[in-house]
């Protein structure tokens, strides 16, 4: 207690001695104080016990400060009621007695948002470390297919070629291929020439055949004629012999 009397003194003394510091006073904001613990307080008219007691004040009551004068100062309830009382009865912030149990409700508060976080993160950790197999597993799948894609690109890139150099054979196969095709053009005029010339000379050998077949019937029947000719000339001969 007296330690923090002794701050507040010393606090008070060097705004009051500092450079400006009375205006800094002035424009300050109100200053708040609070009844120290395991205390109750007569708040009076005036700064000194002999003035009328206005009001008990029980630890951690909040005072605003009106005015310092020695040690006392003039402070005002929450409710508006205003008065004196010895500065050493205060203190700059909540006391213990007041603060331990909305520090134990905020510290049960903070176990249980700890707990409630521990639980989201372990879910969070799971979670993540579900997506991380999962996108492991989708790596591995996409290294898989871009080495099957790789390898089916080299055999179209294979294949590519191949066709490229079939091509490029037929192509000068092609060019064979419209040279035998003149060439066969060439020949199948003259064969057809030859063809021509050939029916010609069978027509012709034709009627040479059917000439000489007329000829030596023609031939053979003229001899038969005269055979018989000599026959019937013969036999006269003899007949008109006989008769003489």
């Amino acid at each position: 207690m007296s330690t923090m009397k002794s701050l507040t003194g010393l606090l008070l003394f060097i705004t009051l001695i500092w450079p400006g510091g009375a205006v800094l006073a002035a424009e300050a904001q109100p200053e708040t104080r609070y009844i120290s613990d395991t205390l109750i307080v007569t708040l009076r008219d005036g700064p000194g016990p002999s003035y009328t007691p206005l009001k008990a004040l029980k630890t951690g009551t909040k005072l605003t400060v009106l005015d310092k004068q020695d040690h006392y100062l003039q402070v005002q309830t929450a409710s508006g009621v205003t008065g004196w009382l010895k500065a050493q009865y205060t203190i700059p912030t909540p006391p213990g007695a007041i603060e331990a149990p909305k520090l134990r409700g905020e510290l049960n508060r903070l176990v249980l948002t700890n707990k409630h976080l521990s639980q989201k993160i372990k879910s969070l950790k799971d979670q993540l470390a579900q997506q991380q197999a999962t996108l492991q597993d989708a790596n591995n799948k996409l290294t898989e297919q871009d080495s099957a894609e790789q390898t089916a690109s080299r055999e179209l890139q294979d294949k590519l070629e191949a066709i490229t150099n079939k091509y490029n054979e037929l192509l000068a196969q092609s060019q064979d291929v419209i040279k035998l095709e003149k060439s066969h053009e060439i020949l199948t005029k003259t064969y057809n020439t030859l063809r021509q010339q050939a029916d010609k000379l069978r027509q012709e050998n034709q009627e040479l055949i059917s000439n000489t077949r007329l000829y030596w019937f023609l031939a053979g029947g003229g001899i038969f004629l005269i055979g018989w000719l000599i026959g019937k000339v013969s036999l006269k001969k003899k007949r008109s012999s006989l008769s003489l």
